[in-house]
């Protein structure tokens, strides 16, 4: 992917902020089922520090909302849409690898579980409302935002239609927050549950927004690090406040209509100053840049870890060893796995290129979409 200096940051292919972004996302996410996992086999007991990744982790999913949202109205704004490459783009790194790890953890859940297969409509209906395993369910939404999306960016192409489309949406999430409908069946479950889309839709219409809104948040947000740093800390504390308080929040918490914006915007802010450190910076842009691998997988290795372990392993003090061990097992997977060939229908890793013969171009803001 060819770079652009800072001075045409519409036309870059590949943004380092909202790869560091991602890399958050799923350090959450990741967080928050090992925290989960630990719990259940731990005669479900928390401690101040399970508790925290658990609930504090749980940013995770949202923000990766936004990014989605962001990666798609970026590249309506930078390349213009085509429908035929849209589809074939979001089948084959999305669809394909989303129907492949459903039949896995249908099969992990088959083999160790014993639990039975029902009727193929049954099945079918698990898989694309993302029920053959907890985390699923997210990647059932991004594909229902797919579906609409066509429609969506020949409507809202502008600044201000998006800023209208973002303040609809927020309506939209905020009203059907406990939204359950008064109708009976699959179709009722389906509507009540975390996988309908519209819950989400205010996320996703954030991530446009910062896609079109670009230059202008990240103008502001990097040039005032420390004050992004205390936002994310201010942020921090508010949800812990809220969780010792009320007790334990899901994703879709309403503080997450403020807080999410915030925080995304925030995180932005720090990159340059992180960036700094070297082994930060790589570090994080390997997670970023495997994310989708690793949200994918790592439910799968936690679900080994439960059942091969020895209890021992399972206390609070090993956490820590068993987030990390989560991490290295599935960057090596998913790098191993990129010797197959056809590997990136099963799990879809970006590229990155530093653009070395090319001294002059700063390579510090690139990001990929």
């Amino acid at each position: 992917m060819a770079a652009q200096t800072e001075t045409k940051p519409s036309n870059k292919k590949y943004i380092f902020e909202i790869h560091f972004l991602r890399a958050f996302a799923c350090l959450l996410v990741v967080g928050v089922h090992v925290s989960a996992t630990h719990y259940g086999m731990n005669d479900e007991t928390w401690n101040w520090f399970t508790y925290f990744l658990n609930q504090y982790g749980r940013f995770g999913t949202t923000i990766f909302a936004v990014i989605s949202g962001f990666l798609l109205f970026y590249q309506v704004k930078r390349r213009g849409f085509e429908l035929g490459r849209f589809l074939q783009s979001r089948f084959s790194k999305i669809v394909i690898p989303f129907l492949i790890w459903s039949v896995a953890y249908r099969y992990l859940l088959f083999h160790y579980d014993k639990q039975t297969l029902g009727d193929p409509g049954a099945e079918i209906t698990k898989i694309l409302t993302g029920d053959s395993f907890y985390h699923l369910y997210f990647v059932a939404i991004v594909v229902q935002f797919y579906i609409i999306f066509p429609f969506l960016q020949k409507i809202f192409r502008t600044q201000t239609l998006l800023l209208i489309f973002t303040f609809v949406s927020l309506i939209i999430s905020y009203q059907l927050y406990g939204f359950h409908p008064d109708i009976d069946g699959a179709l009722g479950e389906f509507l009540a549950s975390k996988s309908f889309m519209p819950i989400w839709i205010f996320y996703f219409a954030f991530g446009g927004f910062m896609a079109y809104f670009w230059e202008e948040i990240v103008a502001f947000a990097t040039k005032r690090p420390w004050k992004m740093l205390g936002v994310i800390l201010l942020i921090s504390a508010g949800a812990v406040f809220e969780y010792q308080t009320k007790g334990y929040v899901s994703n879709r918490r309403l503080t997450n209509l403020v807080n999410i914006p915030a925080l995304c915007i925030a995180v932005v802010g720090i990159y340059p100053f992180l960036s700094k450190l070297n082994i930060v910076k790589k570090t994080l842009t390997v997670i970023g840049q495997y994310s989708m691998g690793i949200y994918l997988i790592h439910p799968m290795i936690l679900y080994l870890f439960a059942r091969h372990l020895p209890e021992t392993y399972w206390q609070a003090e090993y956490v820590p060893l068993m987030f990390l061990a989560v991490m290295v097992i599935a960057s090596v997977f998913i790098r191993i796995l990129q010797f197959i060939p056809l590997s990136g229908f099963i799990i879809p890793v970006p590229k990155i290129k530093n653009n070395k013969r090319k001294p002059a171009v700063q390579p510090e803001h690139k990001a990929s979409a």
